[in-house]
């Protein structure tokens, strides 16, 4: 709620103050957008792609493997002693817990990998956001998934643009 009243007050100053200085600019864009539309942007997803592959591979043979043992013990159950079912069931637990901790081991390692690839793209996303606003006379750019944002005008959507700029300044860099 604060930051819906920080957002409209802030709204707000700027109109009572662009309406007495001219005319504001302001502009939305799609962070999420630039990221999966832009080359950099392609290329980190990708590799995530294939890290997250490979890691529900991994996790899809433990399954397989837990389930054919459950399915075995189950199969079994009623030939064995109480002592030797007790004993599979033990095992049994014990295997669940791994592949849970591995299933939760996989999800940190996707997540810290997600942030590694995608920091020094936000961060040069940011430096031609702002040689952007800038350069064209932005006063306001606001990121269209933010809280209390419910619709904008397809006509101050700037993503395209900036995938266009972010690409340009990226092939710079390679030079």
């Amino acid at each position: 709620m604060r930051k819906f009243l920080v957002l409209g007050v802030l709204l707000l100053v700027l109109l009572v103050s662009g309406a007495q200085a001219g005319e504001v600019k302001i502009a939305v864009l799609d962070l999420q957008q630039v990221v999966r539309k832009s080359e950099a942007g392609q290329a980190a997803l990708a590799k995530l792609q294939q890290k997250f592959e490979t890691l529900q591979k991994k996790l899809k043979a433990r399954e397989d493997e837990l389930r054919k043992f459950k399915e075995e013990l189950e199969k079994k159950a009623p030939l064995l002693s109480p002592e030797a079912r007790q004993e599979k069931e033990r095992e049994y637990q014990k295997m669940l817990r791994e592949y849970q901790a591995e299933r939760e081991d996989a999800q940190f390692e996707m997540k810290q990998a997600e942030q590694k690839a995608l920091q020094p793209i936000m961060k040069d996303l940011e430096k031609v956001v702002k040689d952007m606003a800038k350069r064209e006379g932005y006063d306001l750019i606001l990121e269209k998934r933010m809280p209390g944002i419910y619709w904008t005008s397809p006509a101050i959507d700037i993503t395209d643009h900036v995938v266009e700029l972010y690409n340009q300044y990226k092939k710079g860099q390679a030079r």
